[in-house]
């Protein structure tokens, strides 16, 4: 056989291979159940023996949180020992921490202020009670139980409270989030496109790029049909947290509905929101301090990491070995 045949046969089975190493069956879409109040909470860590669960703050601790809160919030790789990194810890300890509370702050908002079928805007109620100070008390004696010690940037100042600015309480959006006749919290059309908007499904290697994390961005700033970003109207405090606890709730929603589906995009779209210079909202995401996108910055801090498909490697080894045989060929002729 010539030269000529075998290097055509050797393309001929390199490329007949190329549909089925990228034909591969995908995922099914993610299935997202409506989210009910549930009237028993989840695994509860109560602030002391006597307390009951409203006194408290239950917390849903998964072996994840522990692993991520870990990760981000101890020292960077070959970075000085004891080092704390506001974007790298603040953002994902606060997904963790809003996650392990979803389902108690939305109870809760169930429980009050939200009248069956009634949606419209309560600005002038008092705040709820803060369940900050007892959460943190909370997480730090599981994280104690599990060996594991959050860093201070000094010892009057602890990291959730003081240094990342997390605070956990019921949550209001009664123009996006009402109760049905039978007592359950829904979600109007706006709430509807955030969860669509916010799934990591379209993303590269299943993190959120840049445009993912934008998308959800501005769906969650229009959840209670925020009008800021385009209009030059000032608004008056009040106001202002009106529409972030509108957002937090959001967010909130987004990860009691499928932690799985919405951590990564939710840690995203909180690290733009907190590193943002004069606290205002940023219109999109953009790079971080370092250069590195959003995303690829989030699955380092989580500790995970996204292999190189078995098929793809061994296609580009296949690719690599023709035409090195192609080039031996060639230049055994000249």
């Amino acid at each position: 056989m010539s030269s000529i045949p075998q290097i055509f046969l050797i393309f001929s089975l390199v490329f007949s291979l190329f549909p089925s190493f990228f034909s591969l069956p995908h995922p099914d879409p993610l299935t997202i159940r409506p989210f009910q109040v549930n009237q028993s909470p989840p695994a509860t860590i109560p602030a002391f023996p006597e307390q009951s669960d409203v006194q408290g703050c239950p917390l849903d601790l998964p072996d994840e949180l522990f692993h991520g809160i870990k990760t981000a919030c101890g020292p960077s790789k070959g970075g000085i020992s004891g080092q704390l990194h506001r974007s790298r810890c603040c953002p994902v300890l606060a997904a963790w921490l809003y996650a392990a509370y979803s389902a108690t702050a939305l109870q809760r908002a169930g429980r009050g202020g939200v009248v069956p079928g009634h949606t419209a805007p309560s600005y002038d109620l008092p705040l709820l009670p803060d369940d900050s100070e007892t959460c943190v008390s909370n997480l730090d004696q599981a994280l104690n139980q599990r060996g594991i010690e959050l860093m201070k940037p000094n010892e009057t100042c602890d990291v959730v409270y003081c240094y990342c600015g997390i605070r956990l309480h019921p949550l209001s959006c009664p123009e996006a989030f009402s109760l049905n006749q039978n007592g359950i919290l829904e979600g109007n059309r706006n709430v509807k496109r955030l969860e669509r908007n916010c799934l990591s499904s379209g993303n590269v290697n299943g993190f959120p790029g840049l445009g993912g994390c934008s998308k959800c961005l501005k769906s969650l700033y229009q959840l209670n049909n925020k009008e800021t970003l385009n209009s030059s109207k000032p608004e008056n405090r009040t106001t202002k947290m009106h529409h972030k606890e509108c957002q937090l709730m959001g967010l909130t929603w987004l990860l009691a509905k499928n932690r799985t589906a919405y951590i990564r995009t939710v840690t995203s779209v909180l690290r733009a929101k907190m590193m943002t210079e004069d606290g205002s909202d940023p219109r999109s995401c953009t790079l971080n301090s370092d250069g590195m996108p959003l995303a690829v910055d989030s699955a380092e801090i989580s500790g995970s990491s996204v292999p190189i498909p078995t098929h793809t490697l061994l296609y580009l080894g296949l690719v690599w070995a023709a035409l090195m045989y192609n080039l031996i060929l060639l230049v055994s002729t000249l």
